[in-house]
């Protein structure tokens, strides 16, 4: 089976360095899903749509897990509710329990690389760590076949997979995965972009044209030195708030933007409010002045 290579070039707004593209391309050749830690706002999330993009792949079939989920929810889920509120008013659909299954992102990613047309996706686990314990270790046997049953349909509907879907797991590490899990995934940790990265990631969602002149630039260096400025953050300025600051800062200052954001002491950078979300780091930015 062969894939075509992932490569560390933009693609749906994305820009993955090498680093990241060759644990895309290794998780790929081993037929692993590939699990994705690193602190908010690095991109975790994003990659599978840049994946999905650059591969060809339609869009990512997207799963967020939560503390109530289990792993088959990961694959369909099956309205009992419903279908005995069918039967108790005598509707004929309650005779066929298939009519109450509806696959989800893992489950459709198996049964369309299957069949007489089989078609490859890019399947999202986003957040793994939030679901109970037992949710990884109960999807070893699915992740390893690539295929499941339907158990509430008679006889058990069965899917599986000729093409395997491309499954990228991301993790924000707050807590530890069970190792039968970790042995059957390829992991690659994503370090928050430097200047230079953050620099091509402004360049890749606003052209040349849509900032004022040098405001890149300054914006990524004022922002490093916002990250930089305290030890302990609530919640530390991640690309996100970056890329939002950028636009309101074009949108707001237009062309006086690059010099408003050179002059201004790092607590009273213009447009501050699109950087710091919480009440105790603005005061505790201010007491660093």
């Amino acid at each position: 089976m062969s894939f075509e290579q992932f490569r560390p070039v933009e693609a749906a707004g994305y820009v993955p360095d090498a680093a990241l593209a060759l644990a895309v391309n290794t998780a790929l050749a081993a037929e692993q899903p590939l699990l994705v830690t690193g602190e908010p706002g690095t991109g975790k999330t994003r990659l599978a749509w840049a994946v999905a993009e650059q591969l060809g792949l339609g869009d990512p079939l997207e799963f967020y897990t939560r503390s109530d989920h289990r792993a088959r929810d990961l694959l369909y889920t099956y309205d009992g509710l419903r279908r005995f509120y069918d039967a108790q008013v005598q509707d004929a659909r309650a005779a066929d329990p298939g009519h109450y299954v509806a696959l989800q992102a893992l489950g459709r990613a198996i049964a369309e690389g299957g069949g007489e047309a089989p078609r490859r996706r890019v399947v999202l686990i986003d957040e793994i760590d939030k679901a109970p314990r037992d949710f990884p270790n109960s999807l070893l046997n699915v992740l390893d076949r690539m295929r499941f049953w339907v158990d509430e349909v008679e006889p058990r509907q069965h899917h599986a997979a000729d093409l395997r879907p491309v499954v990228i797991i991301t993790s924000n590490a707050e807590r530890q995965l069970p190792d039968p899990f970790l042995r059957r995934v390829v992991f690659h940790h994503i370090d928050f972009p430097d200047a230079a990265g953050l620099a091509r990631i402004v360049a890749a969602h606003f052209p040349p044209d849509a900032v004022g002149e040098g405001l890149a630039a300054r914006a990524v260096e004022r922002f490093v030195a916002l990250r930089d400025a305290l030890p302990d953050w609530q919640k530390r300025p991640a690309t996100g708030e970056l890329l939002v600051w950028v636009r309101v800062l074009t949108r707001a200052l237009g062309a006086d933007a690059a010099g408003a954001v050179e002059d201004a002491p790092l607590h009273a950078l213009p447009c501050l409010q699109a950087l710091v979300k919480t009440r105790r780091d603005l005061e505790r930015l201010r007491q660093t002045a």
